[in-house]
């Protein structure tokens, strides 16, 4: 995989983090570590209080900033839901949203009801890919909850990136958590590490409140390129997962451990409108001997290359942007730019980019296809399905 330098600066967030200056913020990571230490604390003593809402609440979330898989686990498990006929709403921040709404209904099952402005790009895209469930974002989960109980009359409650939010009580916390096969052992990396110095938002011990964790990009320690160790993929793998689930079993022992894939679906081109099944939809192996230029502004962009790279291109060029970034006009000029000189055959993009994307590519020849990927639970669906619908 090779690096456009010239945006990529989640690349540059990186080595910022690896650098000797990154001590410096030590001190600070030590304060941010007291203070969400005693506020948890105060929760657990009930000096803080959650509020309860009359119905089911299940929170999917994560214990690090950065890409997890927290939002494809959010559309999986609002499926699963929607299969045992279980009503259900997805409640959202709306992080960078331009409303000053305190709530906001962004699709109310049937319609989309708000721009992508309005909604912020993880709200919109929901709205637009999911059918029959309605998406509310608010920046008090409480109050947006009680707005779904009334406009739609919900069984269960789901919350996107909600394990920090605890204002609201919830019966069910998953958090999603990517398989590091370089260190299976410590599955955070540098897990004394708090932001800002690291990536962690709580404390490692913050595993004792998820009743799931849910380990996504499993399929990731398949395309590991074995050279100096012969050891089989298949037999490498088992010993990865194996050393990961027993870290965490030590962090949280009553969880449900689970692993997932991040399946690819399909790919079709970026343009207005909800894609249908038929809209000049690409086969995947369309990627094969392709030089691809991939272009994201998410979390994790390393997890968007692996998947691409499943697909034997014979090469992938990475253009990345922060994340929830909002793409201009010198933006796309700078991706043509890299298109010319990569010399790539394709552009592809996420389905969280392509909200930000669609207006600036009505008029452009050049197609940037979207490659939409599910997130597939391998293994314990039946168990997670059963406790999530319990007395719903």
């Amino acid at each position: 995989m090779k690096l456009v330098p010239a945006l990529n600066l989640a690349l540059l967030q990186k080595r910022l983090l690896a650098s000797p200056l990154r001590f410096l913020l030590i001190p600070l990571s030590w304060l941010y570590g007291l203070i969400v230490s005693g506020r948890n604390r105060l929760y657990a003593v009930g000096v803080f209080k959650a509020r309860r809402l009359p119905c089911r609440v299940i929170s999917v979330g994560n214990i690090t900033v950065g890409g997890t898989g927290k939002t494809p686990a959010v559309i999986a498990i609002a499926k699963h839901l929607q299969q045992q006929n279980v009503r259900a709403a997805i409640l959202l921040r709306g992080y960078k949203r331009a409303s000053r709404e305190q709530v906001t209904i962004v699709s109310d099952g049937q319609r989309v009801c708000a721009t992508l402005k309005e909604s912020g790009d993880e709200a919109y895209m929901l709205a637009k890919h999911l059918s029959g469930i309605p998406i509310i974002v608010g920046r008090h989960r409480y109050q947006a909850g009680r707005v779904a109980l009334e406009r739609f009359d919900v069984d269960v409650l789901l919350l996107d990136d909600g394990f920090q939010h605890r204002q609201l009580a919830r019966d069910v916390d998953i958090l999603t958590v990517p398989v590091h096969s370089a260190a299976p052992e410590h599955p955070f990396r540098d897990r004394e590490k708090l932001l800002p110095a690291g990536t962690l938002r709580e404390p490692v011990t913050a595993l004792r409140r998820a009743d799931v964790i849910l380990l996504t990009h499993t399929d990731a320690v398949d395309m590991l390129r074995l050279t100096k160790n012969a050891t089989p993929t298949s037999m490498l793998k088992a010993r990865v997962l194996g050393q990961t689930k027993a870290a965490f079993q030590q962090f949280a022992p009553n969880a449900l451990i689970l692993e997932s894939v991040h399946q690819p679906v399909r790919l079709y081109p970026c343009r207005g409108g909800v894609p249908q099944p038929s809209f000049e939809e690409m086969a995947l192996k369309v990627l094969d001997g392709k030089r691809i230029l991939a272009v994201c502004g998410i979390g994790n962009p390393d997890a968007f290359v692996a998947t691409l790279r499943q697909y034997s291109p014979e090469r992938v060029e990475l253009m990345a942007f922060p994340d929830h970034h909002v793409y201009t006009e010198v933006d796309m000029a700078a991706i043509d730019t890299a298109f010319q000189t990569s010399r790539a055959d394709l552009i592809v993009t996420t389905q969280k980019d392509e909200q930000k994307l669609v207006d600036l590519v009505a008029d452009r020849e050049v197609v940037i296809a979207v490659l939409e990927i599910a997130l597939v639970i391998t293994e314990g669906v039946d168990r997670l399905v059963e406790q999530l619908t319990v007395n719903s």
